[in-house]
This record gives structure tokens, sequence and C-alpha cells, in this order.
């Protein structure tokens, strides 16, 4: 997960939640003759480079079924007079959540993530309505450091302590950054095996590129890849290719004051 960027307002939601306050989610989706969803869901988009907000693949581009604007906190929650469905800082792109999977080779519910995930959690009483703090939010994570490791032997994500250590996330509902952490992967769960094969997919076309660098004794390889991939916004499975590169990493993010 890398944290998301979002345009300043006005926009289609902000001119709509200015209108009719109270209205609810579907009732903008279908104004205006959907124009205005089109158009918010474009943007949103562009925000975030094409990429799911929780597990980072590429689906921007992908058709409409295959992508879906998520409400991180639940729209369904009621509680209080906060109208969670039109807050333009409650909603950003996500894919699926594994909905077109091959169900032989990645069963459900097992391979469910991001979304679909989490709102299996809620709807087992396992994750409040009301999330904050209980795994991260990707429109305020740390952006000047990475958060996660990555297993080369099976695609799984971890916490990285290291990067933890001394930070405070602003919601947080454990004692630790590295316990919210460590929730957001299970919460979302980014570890299951469709995910781990999409991430040890990315690592195997970085290995070939460094052996195929070596051997044409190419020694600036991975600060070659650090520009690659990072000088447009932004490549699928960002965190993973961010891991792999360690320091070239983030010395580039430096360089162009990356922030998310």
């Amino acid at each position: 997960m890398k944290r998301i960027l979002k345009s300043d307002p006005p926009n289609e939601l902000t001119s709509y939640e200015n209108k009719y306050s109270d209205d609810v989610w579907k009732n903008f989706c279908d104004y205006n003759r959907s124009l205005d969803y089109k158009a918010l869901r474009k943007r949103i988009w562009a925000d975030q480079g094409n990429l799911c907000g929780y597990c980072e693949k590429q689906v921007g581009n992908l058709p409409d079924h295959l992508q879906r604007v998520e409400h991180y906190h639940s729209k369904s929650d009621k509680s209080s007079s906060h109208n969670w469905d039109l807050d333009w800082y409650n909603v950003f792109g996500v894919c699926n959540g594994g909905g077109d999977a091959h169900k032989a080779k990645h069963p459900l519910p097992a391979n469910l993530s991001c979304d679909s995930y989490k709102d299996h959690m809620i709807q087992k009483n396992k994750l409040p309505k009301s999330c904050e703090g209980y795994y991260l939010n990707p429109l305020r994570i740390i952006s000047t450091a990475n958060l996660f490791t990555f297993d080369r032997a099976t695609g799984r994500l971890g916490v990285n302590e290291a990067a933890c250590e001394g930070l405070a996330d602003i919601d947080n509902q454990y004692q630790t950054l590295v316990e919210l952490v460590k929730k957001t992967i299970e919460i979302l769960n980014l570890n299951c095996q469709r995910l781990c094969d999409d991430r040890l997919v990315i690592l195997k076309e970085w290995n070939q590129q460094v052996a195929r660098a070596r051997k044409n004794n190419n020694r600036d390889i991975h600060g070659q890849l650090a520009k690659r991939w990072f000088s447009r916004r932004w490549p699928s499975f960002f965190t993973t290719r961010r891991i792999l590169l360690g320091k070239h990493a983030e010395d580039y993010l430096n360089r162009i004051s990356y922030s998310g």
C-alpha cells in the first residue's frame, strides 16, 4: 500500500455534496445521467496513477466492472451526522478484490482482498464500520518510509519493524505502528495466494533485468530501474518494486520529492 495524493476540490462530488448534503452515494452515481460520476472516477484514477488504493494492481485502465470506488469509512455507518457517502476524502479507487480470479487456481473467499475482504470482515463482525485506526488509510499513510517487507520466496508482505520504529500514525487503535501494519495486511488479505503470485511475477521480471544487466556489465541497473519505474505515476505493485530496489528507490524518491 502506498499513499494516495488526492487532487484538491472542487470536483463533481464536492459540488453535489454542496447542493445535496444529506443525499446518498447511489443518487450521486445516477445524477446527471451518471456523467458526473464517470468524471469523478476518471479523476480518482488519475490521482492514483491507475493503481488500486490497497493492493496496487494496475486497474484504472480496465473495464468498469473490474474497478470500484471504495469508501474507507463504510458509507452504511449512520451513527453520526457525518455523511460518509459524499465525503471526497473518504473515497478512492480499488480493484474488484479478486472477483474475476480463476476460481480453481485461486478459490474464494480465501483469495478475496482489498475492500471485498474488508467488507467480508465487517459482515463477520470482525471489523467495525468506523474502521479508522484498525488498518492503514492510504490517504494518510506515511510516504517517507516504506512500512512493509517482501519475502522473495513466497511473495508475502511483512512489517518493516525498523522503519516503523519511532513513527506514529495519526489513526491507530493499537499500541504500535508495527501492529497496525500487520493488521492492515490481515484485514485487506494482502497475502492471499493470488496477490502473492502477482508479486512473484514482479520479482521474476526484476531478476531477469538484473541478470541481463550483469551479463552486459551494467553496474547502474538499480538506479536505472528506479528512474524507469518511478518517473511515471505509478507502476503496478509500487511497494514491491520499492522494496526490491531498496536504497536506490529511496534515493530516487527523495530526489523527486515523493509524497504519494
